[in-house]
């Protein structure tokens, strides 16, 4: 089995699929171990179209005169440049030759481009490289072409005063891509360099080139690793803006001394300045990581050859280890022939994890390119012919598993939800004959999601293995044991009278520590209990009144434990009821928004408001979001309730305006959690805006950190898009969840809110007050606005006004207004 394995992945890499889905794998990976790099030794000068517009009054349409290159290359020479690669080929003469080449003798360290050409046109000379072909060694691998382009030979000969010459083609991969540099090209049996390589030299002696023993090329004191056609794998950083690119306009307005628009001389001493045009998409490149222009690409080969940020070539050694361990698991089919499936995918899964990782270890510490998807390949076809192997096996042995998996849970091996109804109700059938009683504990896990988000999946299931080898320990064999499914697990005993004390040893063993995914875990618990037959005659009954035991619990704190009683029962219908009367409560117009001021600390006018949504109930009245705000966020009604919130409040704003009172500059809206998840946010907010005419910039979207921070990458494009808008966003309860600054200096927000936490004991808590003023510092630094709520006192007030909050609201200035009081509100005159 292994060497078929090996025989069909071999013949599978021969094909083009293969090879095009290898060379992106590699690009993948390779973009994975990338690090970001801002290269201090290279500046690009870019002569983009907004560069072409706003110059073409100086130096008039392009192509441009070849004096204005002079100048460019006096200018950069008077700024200290250490050379000047120009990616422009001046192949044909035009009007201001002489000035260029006078300019290029002087300087003494400009670099010109040539190109090569795949064929000699008709009744053209092949061009002569005397003078300017470099002395190679005999079999210099290098890319070969028939003819290559030169520069006007008066900028190229003679050599001491003349341009240095650098090659700027190369060929794409066959997928597009440009991978590889050659470092020499070959034209009639003579070699030139290219331009990066030439950059490096321009102000010494042509260097030695020499082929080392290993293979690589060395140039100088540089050490190249080299491929089978003499080029190099370009490591492209993870950034894009790795060099320092300015456009040619800013250059040219310095070089003309314009007033005001003087570069500093460190911007360009000691440095290699390439420059090139990237006008009218011109030499536009597909690069692993997008698309980049071919002077960017010249100027990141240049420093990628000078720190060796290039990839070494597959070697052969590292190629055959990959292989053995992708071969490791099929091998132990010698010493395991009765291996089940099941143990083989978990040493193939091992051996391409080890693959992976090896692969991972090469690129990154060694810059090594190396095999990846052979030897995942060969794992893939050892396991699938292994699975072959073990069909058989497992057909004999069907019965007894599918019997396993209709009684049994899999991953705890305690009994599942069926195994346990019937269980449940044979033990009630031989209570009743008896006339005893029996004690059903329903048992509810509190941290395992939060584990199975953080730590993985994995994880949370080795914590439930754990907890039913807990649970198995600590109660008796007589007990019957079950897992519902998730975090729940329920216990049947036939001793209703030890119940709670059961339900105290069940919470003192899943409270003690976990040593998991190499940490210590804390996990809490809460326990429901209900009784045969006070609470129920039959086990759905028990279980479903347990379950509203063991919630009941969870809502009074963790590690708790409580008993059905018939209040629980009602409450739990209560919640039911209250959750389909909302529904009614979205038709029925029962909604409405009440709107909190917030006031300038400084003049004391008001000048915005935050939209807080109540719900006047037709039995229970005026009802806060506490009452029912959860319940939504638990169904699908979070979505419609947060969109007419928005909707309404917008409406509101707008009639405001119409109404002539504009000192109202904006109203806040909260956005849930559910919503902000929502693909189409932006264009819902857009559709709001349109349809009542409200103007974007009145208009400031909530959310709270802690759904800022849940997936920050996505958070920041949506906040974008908003901000790109005109809406102002607003980060809630600041400094409450689990902040990330390298995240918050990144997201586009206009506003902080100060938690009302913080506010509450600003006075006499010197830990609140220093956070508060920390923050309010950190806002001004990052140009954010910072309101603070939930004030409530004179001094509060007086405190957040000296340490130069912005804005407050609270119960100090206003509760919470109708919009009809709203329109005649008035702050209070003094409010500190």
């Amino acid at each position: 089995m292994p060497l078929s394995a090996l025989a069909l992945a071999w013949a599978l890499s021969l094909t083009p699929l293969y090879q095009r889905l290898d060379l992106l794998t590699l690009d993948a990976q390779t973009r994975l171990v990338a690090q970001n790099h801002y290269f201090k030794d290279a500046l690009v000068i870019d002569i983009d179209d907004h560069s072409l517009q706003e110059m073409q009054a100086y130096f008039g349409g392009w192509p441009y005169k070849r004096d204005i290159y002079a100048m460019l290359i006096d200018y950069l020479n008077e700024m200290g440049a250490r050379t000047v690669a120009l990616d422009i080929v001046f192949a044909d003469p035009r009007e201001g030759d002489k000035r260029l080449s006078n300019a290029i003798s002087r300087a003494g360290n400009v670099v010109l481009s040539a190109t090569a050409r795949s064929a000699v046109e008709e009744g053209e000379r092949p061009a002569v490289l005397d003078g300017l072909a470099w002395k190679v060694p005999e079999g210099l691998r290098a890319q070969v072409w028939p003819v290559v382009q030169l520069p006007l030979q008066e900028f190229t000969r003679p050599a001491k005063e003349s341009a240095h010459i650098g090659v700027v083609s190369a060929i794409a991969d066959s997928d597009g891509i440009l991978r590889r540099l050659p470092l020499f090209y070959r034209f009639n049996g003579q070699y030139l360099p290219s331009l990066p390589v030439v950059a490096y030299f321009s102000a010494d002696p042509r260097p030695r080139v020499q082929i080392n023993p290993d293979g690589t090329t060395q140039v100088g004191t540089f050490i190249w690793p080299t491929d089978g056609e003499g080029a190099v794998r370009l490591y492209y950083p993870r950034n894009k803006n790795s060099v320092l690119t300015i456009p040619f306009a800013r250059a040219a307005k310095a070089m003309l001394g314009m007033q005001g628009q003087a570069l500093d001389p460190n911007l360009f001493h000691g440095k290699t300045v390439f420059v090139g045009s990237t006008a009218f998409y011109s030499d536009s490149v597909h690069t692993p990581v997008g698309n980049m222009s071919g002077v960017e690409i010249l100027a990141i080969a240049y420093e990628s050859l000078g720190q060796h940020l290039i990839l070494a070539p597959s070697d052969w050694r590292w190629t055959g280890i990959l292989l053995l361990i992708a071969l490791l698991p099929s091998l132990l089919l010698f010493w395991q022939p009765r291996r089940r499936f099941r143990a083989g995918t978990k040493y193939s899964l091992a051996a391409a994890g080890i693959i992976y990782c090896g692969h991972l270890v090469l690129l990154y510490w060694f810059k090594q390119e190396s095999a990846l998807l052979l030897p995942l390949l060969v794992v893939l076809i050892a396991n699938l012919l292994e699975l072959m192997r073990a069909v058989h096996i497992r057909n004999e042995e069907q019965k007894a598993e599918i019997h396993v998996l209709a009684n049994d849970d899999p991953l705890t091996r305690l009994p599942n939800r069926f195994s346990m109804q019937m269980q449940l109700a044979h033990a009630i059938e031989h209570a009743r004959i008896r006339h005893g009683s029996l004690a059903v504990l329903l048992i509810g896990l509190n941290e395992l999601n939060a584990i199975n988000t953080a730590l993985g999946h994995e994880t949370g299931d080795q914590l439930l293995i754990e907890v039913a080898d807990r649970l198995r320990a600590s109660m008796p064999s007589t007990h019957i044991l079950a897992r519902l499914g998730g975090g729940e697990f329920v216990l049947c005993s036939a001793d209703a009278s030890s119940a709670l004390q059961d339900a105290d040893t069940i919470l003192a063993a899943i409270a003690k520590p976990y040593h998991l995914a190499r940490q210590e875990l804390h996990v809490s618990a809460n326990v429901g209990i209900s009784l045969y037959p006070d609470d129920g005659n039959d086990a759905a009954t028990l279980v479903r009144q347990a379950d509203s035991a063991m919630r009941n619990a969870r809502a009074q704190g963790r590690n708790t434990r409580n008993s059905f009683t018939p209040d629980i029962g009602r409450a739990a219908v209560d919640r039911l009821l209250l959750e389909n009367q909302l529904h009614q409560a979205l038709d029925g117009n029962e909604l409405v928004l009440f709107y909190q001021p917030q006031i300038d600390m400084l003049s004391g006018r008001m000048i915005a408001v935050e939209a807080l949504v109540r719900w006047n109930h037709p039995v229970h009245g005026l009802l806060g979001p506490d009452h029912f705000i959860p319940l939504a966020e638990k169904s699908e009604l979070v979505l419609p309730l947060g969109e007419w919130v928005v909707r309404t409040a917008c409406q509101q704003m707008q009639a405001w305006h119409l109404a002539g009172l504009t000192h109202i500059k904006r109203v806040a809206v909260n956005l849930s959690a559910r919503q902000f998840e929502q693909a189409d946010l932006p264009a819902f907010v857009a559709s709001i805006l349109k349809e009542t005419q409200l103007e974007a910039g009145h208009l400031e979207l909530e959310i709270t950190e802690s759904v800022a921070m849940e997936k920050p990458e996505r958070t920041i494009k949506i906040l974008n898009t908003l901000l790109d808008m005109g809406i102002r966003l607003a980060l809630d309860d600041f400094g409450t969840g689990y902040s990330s600054m390298t995240y918050l200096k990144q997201l586009p927000i206009t506003t902080l809110k100060i938690d009302a936490s913080f506010v509450r004991n600003i006075e006499t808590d010197r830990y609140d007050a220093e956070i508060c003023t920390a923050t309010i510092s950190l806002a001004r630094k990052l140009g954010l606005n910072v309101v603070a709520e939930g004030v409530e006192t004179p001094g509060q007030f007086r405190f957040l006004r000296n340490i130069e909050c912005h804005e407050a609201q609270g119960f100090l200035i206003s509760h919470p207004l109708p919009a009809a009081e709203l329109a005649q509100f008035q702050p209070p005159p003094n409010p500190d």
